[in-house]
């Protein structure tokens, strides 16, 4: 969908009231009273604004917690926070911290927040921060990019803040990793309860009923020593679990899977492990990049010759990895024409058409239909690396039953197909941790936007991190260099 009119309009700069000098503090250094005095030392002093989340009955992150709200009180920003009691930290802890709790905060330069703030709510002439999900042309979020240009905000999106290799400085990828492997540990436990087996797996409840990863991890644990005391039902063979990704993501989701009693494995290892493995402990197995990208030719693989050429190469993942997999946790990158860890048609090969629902009844140590069973897709890319993934699962139903040959999807577990957990927001489930974890991320950035006011041109705001340069989609108007290709999609 091409963006509306606005792409293509320009606005007038608008003037700031404020004149700051700009500081030189290094990102790294952290803040300190010299830098923000030299933020400030014009006129009055920085001031940086909190949203009040709106999206989701389940947003109670915040991008910065009191603790990091106290730091830059210390340090000389004034801080506006939007009063809320959805959020996990109170109004009372942040204003203890140093913060001014009201509605109205236009007096701040830079407006932060997690996710999309609604359109009628944005303030011209600002710099605003969040995930604004625009940079793939989103056609559902087209109008708040148009907004945003309309109104000649700075937009500063998190996930285009990069170092130099291209890794993500912002993000809340661990807890989406913690969150998505606890949920579907317990979504495993539904589907082997439909399939006719009380196993441990019921033991363990959805993220978000939990106070902390602490109390999950020992939930978690617990269904662990039953799997060592031998209480999985021996009918169903050694549970194999496959990790994509090497990132926060995969990193978070491992680190739960650990309370287990378990044995990583290299893939070649995975056909005898489905065959003799103990069923007095699980197994995983990590998958990177070039355990199942080969070269269409044969030849020598490599990173810049996969770039130039990603069309020369093929997935060997459905044939080697799949079919010894009993679930299946996605937290690998994947990108526009990349090849898919499983396509759609593959899917059916991966359940019987037809289901005897009733014989699972009937029967009283049914033998399991397929080896995969469930899916949590934590990098919820729709139609991405798994092609079949078509709708996002919610925190109320995180399970979606899909069958692949009808291509419909049920929230009733006991029918045919496999388990989907694709939630996007994931880390709301434990919104205390996950905020601390993304504020500490965030906070040595925050004297950089700052300093994005919008009285010079963005490639002459040399004191302003590269790395945040790079991560600004619209400047006073219009879609900086880096992003134009938006108003081509």
């Amino acid at each position: 969908m091409n963006p509306s009119r606005f792409l293509h309009r320009k606005l007038h700069h608008y003037s700031h009231a404020c004149r700051r000098a700009h500081g030189t503090a290094a990102l790294r250094g952290g803040w300190n009273l010299r830098s923000a005095a030299t933020l400030c030392s014009s006129s009055r002093q920085p001031v940086l604004g909190i949203r009040r989340e709106e999206s989701s009955v389940w947003e109670r992150r915040a991008p910065l917690n009191p603790n990091h709200v106290q730091s830059l009180v210390k340090e000389g920003v004034k801080v506006l926070i939007q009063p809320s009691t959805r959020r996990a930290y109170s109004m009372h802890e942040y204003e203890v911290a140093g913060a001014v709790i009201r509605d109205d905060i236009t007096e701040a330069d830079t407006i932060i927040g997690v996710k999309q703030p609604p359109l009628s709510g944005l303030i011209e002439d600002k710099t605003y921060v969040f995930f604004s999900h625009t940079i793939k042309a989103q056609p559902e979020n087209m109008p708040l990019l148009d907004a945003l240009l309309q109104k000649g905000i700075r937009l500063v999106d998190y996930e285009k803040l990069l170092d130099e290799q291209g890794f993500r400085l912002v993000a809340f990828g661990k807890y989406a990793g913690v969150a998505g492997m606890i949920d579907v540990l317990h979504g495993l436990g539904l589907r082997l309860l439909a399939l006719g087996h009380h196993t441990p797996f019921m033991h363990v409840g959805t993220a978000h009923n939990y106070a902390s990863s602490s109390a999950a991890k020992a939930a978690v644990a617990n269904l662990g020593r039953e799997i060592q005391y031998g209480l999985m039902p021996e009918v169903l063979g050694p549970l194999i679990f496959t990790f994509t990704g090497a990132g926060n993501v995969s990193q978070g989701a491992q680190e739960v899977f650990e309370e287990l009693p378990n044995e990583f494995v290299p893939p070649t290892d995975l056909q005898e492990v489905a065959k003799t493995g103990d069923t007095r402990k699980v197994y995983a197995t990590v998958v990177d990049k070039w355990d199942h990208l080969v070269r269409k030719d044969g030849s020598a693989p490599s990173n810049a010759d996969f770039d130039a050429h990603m069309d020369q190469y093929k997935s060997i993942f459905f044939d080697e990895i799949v079919p010894y997999t009993t679930c299946l946790i996605n937290g690998g990158y994947w990108g526009p024409g990349m090849p898919r860890l499983i396509t759609t048609e593959q899917c059916k090969q991966l359940h019987p058409r037809e289901l005897d629902v009733a014989r699972l009844t009937r029967e009283g140590v049914p033998e399991l239909p397929q080896r995969l069973l469930a899916i949590a897709d934590i990098s919820c890319d729709l139609e991405g690396s798994l092609e079949f993934m078509k709708e996002c699962s919610t925190v109320d139903y995180p399970f979606l039953l899909y069958n692949a040959h009808t291509l419909k999807t049920s929230h009733d577990m006991s029918g045919n197909g496999i388990v989907m957990m694709s939630l996007d927001n994931l880390p709301v489930q434990l919104p205390r941790e996950a905020t601390n974890y993304f504020g500490s991320k965030l906070l040595p950035f925050i004297k950089h936007f700052l300093k994005l006011d919008g009285r010079k041109p963005l490639k002459d705001c040399e004191d302003v991190d590269k790395s945040v340069r790079d991560a600004v989609i619209t400047y006073n108007g219009h879609l900086t260099e880096r992003f134009e290709y938006i108003a081509e999609l």
